[in-house]
This record gives structure tokens, sequence and C-alpha cells, in this order.
């Protein structure tokens, strides 16, 4: 197994400047949205020993005017002699945007800063400050971001959470395995542990741990759709439900069209979530007989366009026409119901629920060509998870399920926090000891990127 917690810098450094390939995994710090410092307590992109409780790496963000890291401090990152990437470093020596400032060869401790490199952070922006590390910021007016680190080479990687020693909470601000999203701040999963007699976490009533979750409402890519309801459900995003209010500006040409189309609207609200598959709002151009390429093995084929605008489709699923429908993209004055191909189907309790739709803006058609511009996809998966009350996931059930509310803990599966444990509570999510006779421990996801991952 490849752990994400290499040794000092010397991962970092071993990452070359590549664009992203098609398997990716992001570990993140906690969010910021002023000056802000990052540790190995809320950045499990930095070294950490749990063992020996070691881990020296700080970053720093100085902010000015608001959103303006000045050259000379307003990044500051400072690591010690634990650093075996650094140890041969010289005061002015590069590293990306950060140049070694300081050396102190009696401690070991190094400090590097954005000499001669001002940053902004502008909206919906990436920038690598130092080899393998990044900032990100918000698709937001307000200012969110952090920074985060990148894996490209396959394997298994393990993400942690801040490390306790008593009783303790993560959410999505100290454990980056949970889900999150930046740009509208979404992300509501906590678990708590209620330690008793020192290290046991009771399956008994109160319960030691407790994990609970929260669905929010969520634009959709493709604006002129609305809103959804997402939640993140052990560390995943899933689809909850379609929301039935118009957002504000509404206008003619937009609303909850998928709410009004589908006979159960609400996923949770049946005990139930689906996978999000595609949420995109990229335009691609189809021609006449070319098929958009979607999940589970369907494929939606543009079969031909009329004089009048009207686009003539068939959705495939392995292969075999299973739907046929007639849009009117190019339609005068068309409403978002011209312009949206939707499939309903069955997917579990739920009937008739909108499970693709797909916007076309317009046609084009000659003598020689026929294509649609398709502007808007929306998939969730066929397949539901069950979260109905009193269905287990490792060792943790389901207690209640609402609307918008999912709790769990672990009714009848006590837990004692025994000197260099790894215990699994839910698919993907484990606790971990140090090998020490002090209790330090932390949980952990583990995430599989390359061919074969999810």
């Amino acid at each position: 197994m490849q752990s994400y917690c290499a040794k000092g810098l010397t991962a970092l450094l071993l990452i070359l400047f590549s664009s992203v390939p098609a398997y990716a995994l992001e570990i993140r710090g906690s969010i910021a949205n002023d000056s802000f410092i990052w540790d190995p307590q809320n950045f499990a992109g930095f070294d950490y020993d749990i063992d020996s409780d070691l881990g020296s790496d700080t970053l720093t963000t100085n902010l000015w005017d608001g959103n303006r890291l000045d050259e000379d401090e307003g990044i500051i990152y400072e690591t010690s002699n634990q650093n075996k990437a650094l140890s041969n470093a010289k005061v002015g020596d590069t590293y990306g945007m950060l140049r070694v400032a300081e050396i102190d060869n009696v401690t070991g401790r190094i400090m590097l800063t954005n000499e001669d490199n001002t940053i902004t952070l502008g909206k919906n922006r990436s920038i690598e400050i130092m080899p393998g590390i990044s900032i990100k910021t918000a698709d937001s007016d307000e200012l969110r971001y952090y920074i985060y680190k990148e894996f490209i080479e396959p394997g298994i990687y393990e993400i942690r959470g801040s490390v306790a020693d008593g009783s303790y909470t993560w959410t999505a601000e100290n454990f980056a395995g949970f889900y999150y999203d930046i740009d509208d701040d979404l992300g509501t999963e906590t678990l708590t542990t209620d330690l008793t007699d020192g290290n046991n976490l009771s399956g008994d009533y109160p319960p030691g741990i407790v994990y609970t979750t929260d669905a929010q409402p969520q634009e959709f890519d493709y604006y002129d759709w609305g809103r959804y309801s997402v939640i993140g459900f052990m560390g995943d995003e899933y689809f909850a439900g379609y929301v039935e209010d118009y957002p504000d500006g509404d206008y003619q040409y937009r609303g909850p069209i998928f709410f009004e189309e589908s006979e159960d609207e609400y996923s949770l609200a049946d005990e139930q979530l689906e996978k999000i598959l595609m949420d995109e709002d990229t335009t691609r151009i189809v021609k006449k007989g070319e098929s958009i390429k979607l999940k589970e093995g369907y494929e939606l084929v543009l079969k031909g366009i009329s004089d009048d605008g009207r686009v003539y489709l068939n959705l495939l699923n392995d292969g075999q026409v299973i739907d046929e429908s007639v849009i009117s993209a190019s339609a005068d004055n068309p409403t978002l119901y011209d312009k949206t191909y939707l499939f309903r189907k069955d997917v579990g309790s739920q009937e008739n629920l909108v499970i693709i739709a797909v916007h076309f803006r317009g046609t084009y058609k000659d003598e020689d060509y026929a294509m649609g511009f398709a502007d808007g996809i929306w998939q969730i998966s066929e397949t539901p998870l069950d979260v109905s009350e009193n269905t287990v996931y490792g060792k943790m059930t389901i207690q209640t399920v609402t609307a918008d509310s999912i709790t769990m803990d672990n009714e009848d599966n006590s837990i004692t926090l025994e000197r260099k444990s790894d215990i699994e509570l839910m698919p993907g999510i484990h606790i971990r000891t140090a090998d020490n006779e002090t209790l330090r421990y932390y949980i952990y996801r583990m995430v599989t990127i390359g061919q074969n991952s999810s």
C-alpha cells in the first residue's frame, strides 16, 4: 500500500510539473477566508508520524487588501531537519514560487517565502506555490481557499484527519476525507467520538461514535435547471432529491423541471441515495449520427434535425434503443422544456425519477451538415444506495433518516482503542491508533486511483 504520508518534501519534489491525468487525488487542507496557518493537524498533505507524534511542516498565508499575498512574507513555509528533501538546501534556493530565506544550522529549521512572487487570490484559481503543493480558490465572489497536494500515481492512498488524544469531532474542516464543495461551501458530515474509561467507544447508549450528515441545496452546473439536494455520505457525494422552489432571479426560461417531471422527487425521504455521475455545462457539438457518451452504458444519439429545428434523439443502453424522443431546440421562443431531453426511470423505491437530462441550446442545418449544440448534461445512477433505518455499514448502524438528514452510531459495536490498532468504522473509513503507550488516534479514508478506481 502506498501512503500519502511520504517523509518530508521528498514526495513533493518527485511530482513533476505536468497536466493532470484522468485519475488524480487531491488532498486538501482546512478552508480559509483570511490569513491562515496549516500544519499536520489540519493538512493531511504534510508529513506526520503518529507513533512518535512528529510533524513540523507549517505553511502560513498573510493576506493584504483582502486577497493579495505580497512578496517576501505573503507565504511562509517552515520545516525542521526532519525534512530530508531540504537537508542540503542553501539560502536563495528556489522551490517553485518559494525561495529559501533562512536556515538555522543549530535547530535545523528552514524557512521559505514567496520572495519576488506576489500572488493574487482571484476566484476559481489553482496556483502551484511549490512542487506538489498548490492553492485553490472558490469560484465565488466570496474568498475561500485551501492548500492541497495532488497525487497522480496509481495506488491506494490514505487521507487522515486531525489527531486526537481524547473525545473528538471531525468535520470537512479537519478531515479531507469528507465531502466538501469549495465553490458553494457545501459539506456537513460530522463524526464524533466520546471516550469512556480512557479508551472505550461504547456500543451502548450513549454511543461512543456518532456520525451525522445533512442535505443541502446545490445549483446545477447548467444554471437554468435550478437546484437539487446534495448530501455527503461516508465521504462521497450523493443526490438526495430535486428542489421544488425557484431559485433567486428566476425568469421564464428557468425552473425546477426535474422536480416537476419526476413522480418521486425526494430520494432521501424514500431512504435511498443516488451517485451523481454527470453534472456539466460545457458545450458539445453533436453531429447527425453521433452520440453523447453517458455513464452506466448509456448514450444519447442525435438521429436527425428537421428544417424547423426539431431534434430527433434515441437513448441507448448497452447498445439497445430504450427511448425515442423529439425536442424543439431551435423553435420560436422555446421554453426550457422544449430544449431539454429528459429520461425517467423507476429507481429502487422511487417511480419515474429523472435520471438523465441533456439541454440543447440550438441547432445548425444545411445541405451538408446537421448538428446540435448540447450545453447541459445531468445524470444520476440507476442503482440506489440503501440508507433505511437499521441498515448496517461496517460497525455503524443508521438510526434515523429524515427528508434531509442521516444519523449513524456504533450500536452493539463497542470499540476499544488499543495500541497500534486499525479498525474499519464504515466502508473506506477507519480509525488508526499510535504504536505508543500514550493514546493518539485519527480517522482516515482509503482512496484508490488508477485504472480500476471508481
